[in-house]
This record gives C-alpha cells, sequence and structure tokens, in this order.
C-alpha cells in the first residue's frame, strides 16, 4: 500500500467529526478498504447522542472571541460577569490548555469542572500553530458542569490580559443535543482459535490525517498481511467510532462482544499520531511481559529510527488501549506525537511523515502475521 496515494485519499474526506457527513463517507470508503482485503466487514451502526454547536463567544474589553462549546459541559443562551483566573472568584474563569489533558476518563479539568464554583469557563487550547483543537468529551452522553467555551490558542495572550483586570465579560456556550448515528467497522478472518484483534479509532474532531491517518493505514496494511497469511486464530479488526466523545465505539463493541477482549491473546490498538512530521516520538506500551520489546524489534527493522522510541510495560494505557486494559484485556499500544494534535491545521502534506508511517504499518503487519499464527 503507497502510503503518499493513501494518505491524499484519507485527507479528501474533510472532517471526520462522529455523526457528521464526512463521517458517514469516510466510514463508506474504510468498509471498502477493509472488504477489498477479503476480510468479511460490515458496517455496524451505533447511536449516540449528537451535540451540534449553536453560538460560542466570548465578548470581552470590546473584542469577541469565537470558539466551541465544551461537547460534554453545560449550556447558557448567556453569563455575565467579570473574568478572571481559573480558580478565582470570578463568575466567568480562564485558563490556558493542551488539548491532550482530558485524553482519559476523569482527568484533571474534568475533576476541575465538577468543582468549580466558575458559572462558566473559557478555555484556550496551546498547539501548532495555535488553532482551535478541542478537547475530547469523555461524558458526551452524560454532560455535567458549568457551560464550556475553547477557543484558538492564539486567542491567549489577549483574553488572559482581560482575566488579570478582571474585565467585565459576556458568555454564550449554545448548541442542540439530539439522536444521531454513527458506525464501527468490523472485518473479520477465519480461525479456529480465539482471534487476534487490531483496534484502531476513525473518528476525530478535525480532518486530524497525521492523528489518525497512521492507525488506520497500519490497521488495514495488518489485516491485508493477514488475510494472506497462515494464521492459526481468526482475526477481528474494529475501526471504532466516537474517539473524541469517550470512545463510545469501542465500549459498544466490546459491550456486544465482551469475549473479543478476555480470550484475545492481545488487542493490538493503534492510537494516535503514527508518523506525524516534525516528532518522531513513539510510545510502545504492553502489559504482556516481553511484546512491547518485540515490537520496538520490528520497528526498528522496518525502518523507524530507535531512539524516539519509548518502551513500556505496564503502566496507565491510554486512548482505546485503556478500554481494553480497564476490561482486564491484554494490549499492545502504539501511540505517538503531534504537533498538530486536535487542531485543524493537521492535514496532508504538512503534518505527515509518510516514511515513518509506512515503517510503522510494516511492522504492525509482521507483528499482527507473529501472533496470529500462534
Amino acid at each position: 500500500m503507497n502510503p503518499a496515494a493513501f494518505f491524499a485519499d484519507y485527507d479528501a474526506f474533510g472532517e471526520r467529526r462522529t455523526g457528521g457527513e464526512g463521517d458517514a463517507a469516510a466510514a463508506a470508503w474504510l468498509h471498502a478498504r477493509a472488504a477489498a482485503t477479503g476480510a468479511a466487514a460490515v458496517l455496524v451502526a451505533v447511536p449516540f447522542t449528537r451535540f451540534t454547536p449553536g453560538a460560542a463567544r466570548l465578548e470581552a474589553g470590546g473584542a469577541v472571541f469565537e470558539g466551541l462549546p465544551l461537547f460534554d459541559g453545560g449550556l447558557t443562551a448567556g453569563i455575565s460577569g467579570a473574568l478572571g483566573p481559573l480558580g478565582s472568584d470570578a463568575p466567568i474563569g480562564f485558563a490556558e490548555m493542551d488539548p491532550a489533558a482530558a485524553s482519559l476518563p476523569g482527568n484533571a479539568f474534568a475533576r476541575a469542572r465538577a468543582d468549580s464554583r466558575h458559572a462558566g469557563i473559557v478555555v484556550a487550547l496551546r498547539t501548532k500553530p495555535d488553532g482551535l483543537a478541542p478537547l475530547n468529551a469523555h461524558d458526551a452522553e452524560a454532560p455535567f458542569g458549568p457551560p464550556v467555551l475553547q477557543v484558538a490558542g492564539r486567542d491567549s495572550l489577549r483574553i488572559g490580559v482581560l482575566a488579570e483586570a478582571g474585565a467585565a465579560a459576556r458568555l454564550v456556550v449554545d448548541g442542540l443535543r439530539a439522536p444521531g448515528l454513527t458506525h464501527n467497522i468490523r472485518a473479520a478472518l477465519p480461525g479456529a482459535a480465539p482471534p487476534l484483534v487490531l483496534l484502531t479509532p476513525r473518528t476525530s474532531w478535525w480532518t486530524s490525517t497525521a492523528e489518525r491517518g497512521g492507525g488506520v493505514l497500519a490497521w488495514l496494511t495488518a489485516l491485508q498481511a493477514l488475510a494472506g497469511a497462515k494464521r492459526a486464530r481468526g482475526v477481528v479488526a474494529l475501526a471504532t467510532c466516537g474517539h473524541e466523545l469517550g470512545h463510545i465505539g469501542a465500549h459498544r463493541a466490546f459491550g456486544a462482544e465482551p469475549a473479543l477482549v478476555a480470550e484475545a491473546p492481545v488487542v493490538i490498538h493503534l492510537g494516535a499520531n503514527l508518523g506525524t512530521a516534525e516528532d518522531e516520538r513513539l510510545t510502545v506500551r504492553s502489559n504482556v511481559v516481553g511484546l512491547a520489546q518485540r515490537m520496538a524489534e520490528a520497528l526498528v527493522a522496518a525502518g523507524h529510527p530507535a531512539p524516539p522510541l519509548e518502551v513500556v510495560t505496564g503502566g496507565t494505557a491510554n486512548g482505546e488501549a485503556h478500554e481494553v486494559e480497564h476490561r482486564g484485556g491484554r494490549y499492545l499500544s502504539l501511540i505517538g506525537k503531534n504537533p498538530w494534535f486536535h487542531a485543524p491545521e493537521d492535514r496532508w502534506p504538512v503534518s505527515v511523515d509518510c516514511a515513518r508511517a509506512g515503517a510503522i504499518a510494516q511492522a504492525v503487519a509482521a507483528m499482527a502475521v507473529d501472533l496470529a499464527a500462534r
């Protein structure tokens, strides 16, 4: 599979936000690509509560700062009061944040929202090039806390000055929650023993070409290699929806088929940022002793540089690997870094390192074939 052609195709669908037009088109495309490997591929409907953003802005100091609501926060048609730093007594609190700050359930920001005395909160998300990089909404099915406005990092300095001065402000965070529909993709290859599971998220806030595309490339490459290999066990490959909304696709998939996690020899989690430009760091983590090191060796053999690899056994798994760990399963997880993380500017060809993405995909395929033969 040619990585450059793959990423160009992947990027063409535009935004992949769960439940939107780009989501549906990208799901159909990936379903067709999975079926073309020879696997039995199906689209699995996932109903969910879809949030459509409405008016979302901060008015302060004679300026208007437009943004996005936090998808699992409260809503308001308008709150007026002083602006101040997060944790102050001001009715509207302000803070800078990294878009990865909400990467796990029960994260520090979620706890701060639950304990907040602010009537509303504004967060500026800092990432390259300081565009609007939303926080994941782990509680999208059960929103809570005060209304939160997310604004671009480039607005942080101006809003911070206004917050330090206690400027008068008005906050609007509105939107509509209604039934929505998205899809997981499940592709299966037959085998006698309990199946090896390949898992990658397929939805995101924007186009997210480097964030999600590298994982999807590795997923397809491994599935294609497995289809043509001698296997002692079956394979189930899941490309799940709702990553940015609390991993709802993985929740539904594992809820419907609990044996996938319980019986799988390992779930290979192909997480975010596999082959991003400008940052070669890659964390290889497993709760199976020795497996992360084997994966690292396969990566180097495929052409990935060794120094940026962080090899970890145990600890807290991130992304959808956390769902596997939480259910007592065995996992092998790959997650990289991304200067454009969650930003709309994460687009082909600027944010992608094709050579590294291809090396990761080939290494994952080799590891998957080896594990399925056992």
